[in-house]
């Protein structure tokens, strides 16, 4: 049997029936604030990622174009193979 545990009392938004705690300061923002504090944690998230290097990307970018390529040469032959048998059934 499974343990169930209730969510942390004290921390908010922690259960659907419990609406997030939102700062004051949020509340009292303009537009403009807003934008400003979007764009600076947008560029801190940023710094975070780890980007891929060139031969990761040169490597997807074959293995998506060989796939694509696969791909289309199957539906071709399936579809030329459905066509085919479709005409010679209805004559």
């Amino acid at each position: 049997m499974v343990e169930r545990r209730s969510p942390k009392p004290d921390v908010g938004g922690s259960s659907p029936s419990w609406p997030a705690k939102y700062e004051k300061r949020e509340q009292s923002m303009n537009i403009k604030q807003k934008i400003v504090t979007y764009y600076e944690e947008t560029v801190v998230e940023l710094k975070k990622v780890t980007w891929p290097t060139k031969d990761e990307v040169r490597g997807s970018t074959f293995v998506v174009i060989i796939t694509s390529i696969i791909l289309s040469a199957f539906i071709f032959v399936v579809d030329r193979l459905l066509s085919l048998g479709v005409s010679s059934f209805l004559g």
